[in-house]
């Protein structure tokens, strides 16, 4: 056995003893059902690891289900058979149901009590159906807090949001160049100051948001001498009900849950152990919120979507690629491209739907004048079908389609846009699926090799290669995590030929 196998065997292990723990009991459920069967019913937090796993036994032992009330998947509107309401909307219609009961499927405390004032002040009989599970991080909001690299590339999104929950922020500790003497409007601490001051905040905790190994390594070092307990981000993420991408993180972990043996079975699927290694130890992090699951198996980002260097494990470049960027931002991955291609392409198509970021991008390829005419980019979101869609637009790499968009996109099929494809990669916030099956003609005919970013919800991955099943036969895939500390780019290769070579139509 293989050290890396060793590996792969004991991560699986920690999963399915985690699945097990946690699989809800449907018995006691269903036995409360009866006494409720012919009275108006509304389901409360139906999107829960509970709620997914029973919701749809349960509706079908009732007759009169109302609405599924939910916040959090604002993209459904149905959730268990159930229109979706809000919990505006429940609280605006429940009294037009004054013998309903709410049947509440929430485990954490957080969840528990939100559901508890909700029908309190709708004043509907509510039934608590899941077993209540303890707090992520016990007497949080009662812990005075020191924040460790806060202005990472998650500190800067997490951190404000972390604060607004009442804590006590005693310092926010980092070396970065600073004009002030606050972060986030919070008390700035150097690092030296930490280690020779924390000691006396004996009750504290240090909320650490290091993204890269070596920020880790020393955040851990500084705290162990300090004696001050370290939280990582990701499980303050969680307990504080904030999302993991678009997701919050605990439903990014209940939807895993959900489908864990398909996300085991995937491991058949994948070429090499790497990749069975990388899954697993995504799988772990989702359920554990253990960032430092996502070190052990880092790919280089280097080498993300393909290389310009000899030994890549992603895709090497042929000479003849017709290049699609899905998602292309600002160009990064188009200037990538010439780069490691030196300039030798058939040609460069680069989608991106966000006004302020194609003005940039635009300006890629109005750089090189000299190209013949094969580098174009478009201003429309990749998706299944020719439509208009609400988008919010910030200028970054999170621009997404959302209901609560202030302006509207183009959608559009990559069949109809072009001719040609050997490569193709995608980072468009979640529809990722709905281009591919809007490429499917190009997937079917030409087998290009396609690289695939499956980390913006939970089921991305099974979604994506059940999508890839319905258009090719005998793909080959490999997984890598090419972000060290956070829910993002996981990234899926699929190719119709072993490794990282291209085809020989791209070459």
């Amino acid at each position: 056995m293989t050290f890396v196998h060793s590996k792969i065997e004991q991560l699986r292990q920690r999963i399915l003893r985690i699945a097990e723990q946690e699989r809800p009991a449907l018995d006691d459920v269903i036995a409360r059902l009866p006494a409720i069967a012919d009275r108006p019913v509304f389901l409360v937090a139906p999107e829960s690891y509970a709620g997914m796993v029973h919701g749809p036994r349960v509706v079908a032992n009732l007759r009169h289900v109302i609405a599924a009330v939910d916040d959090q998947s604002t993209h459904l509107d149905n959730i268990h058979g159930a229109p979706r309401w809000s919990s505006q909307e429940f609280l605006a219609n429940a009294g037009q149901y004054p013998d309903a009961v709410a049947i509440d499927f929430s485990c954490s405390p957080r969840g528990r009590a939100f559901a508890t004032n909700l029908c309190a002040a709708a004043h509907i009989e509510q039934l608590s159906v899941a077993p209540s599970v303890d707090p992520l991080i016990p007497d949080f909001e009662q812990r005075p807090l020191f924040l460790i690299q806060p202005r990472s590339g998650i500190g800067n999104i997490y951190a404000p949001q972390i604060v607004q929950h009442p804590t006590h922020v005693i310092a926010a500790v980092d070396d970065k160049p600073n004009e002030g003497d606050t972060v986030h409007r919070m008390p700035r601490w150097s690092l030296r100051q930490f280690a020779e001051q924390a000691a006396h905040h004996p009750g504290a905790l240090a909320i650490d948001f290091s993204y890269s190994p070596e920020e880790s390594g020393l955040a851990r070092t500084l705290c162990e001498q300090a004696g001050i307990e370290r939280v990582d981000a990701c499980l303050a993420i969680a307990h504080c009900g904030l999302a993991a991408v678009y997701e919050p993180a605990q439903v990014y972990r209940q939807r895993t849950l959900l489908r864990l043996d398909e996300f085991l079975r995937l491991a058949d699927r994948l070429d090499d152990e790497f990749s069975i290694f990388t899954l697993y130890s995504n799988l772990l992090f989702r359920l554990t919120y253990d960032s430092s699951l996502l070190r052990d198996c880092w790919a280089a980002p280097i080498n993300e979507y393909f290389s310009t260097f000899a030994d890549s494990s992603t895709f090497q470049l042929g000479k003849r690629e017709h290049f699609c960027d899905g998602g292309a931002f600002e160009g990064p991955i188009v200037r990538k491209f010439l780069d490691a291609s030196r300039h030798q392409y058939e040609s460069i198509t680069a989608f991106e739907p966000d006004r302020i970021n194609f003005q940039k991008l635009q300006g890629v390829a109005n750089a090189h004048p000299f190209l013949p005419g094969n580098l174009k980019a478009i201003n429309k979101a990749i998706s299944n079908e020719h439509t208009t869609l609400r988008f919010k637009e910030t200028g970054t790499v999170s621009s997404h389609v959302s209901q609560d968009g202030e302006i509207s996109v183009s959608t559009t099929r990559l069949d109809d846009e072009l001719e040609k494809l050997t490569l193709l990669k995608l980072d468009i916030e979640g529809f990722e699926a709905r281009a591919l099956e809007g490429a499917s003609r190009l997937i079917h005919t030409q087998r290009p090799r396609m690289a695939i970013c499956v980390y913006h919800y939970a089921q991305d991955l099974l979604d994506i290669v059940e999508q890839l099943d319905k258009l090719v036969d005998g793909y080959h895939f490999r997984l890598r995590q090419h972000s060290p500390a956070h829910y993002y780019d996981l990234v899926l290769y699929a190719s119709p030929v072993a490794g990282a070579e291209p085809p020989p139509w791209a070459n």
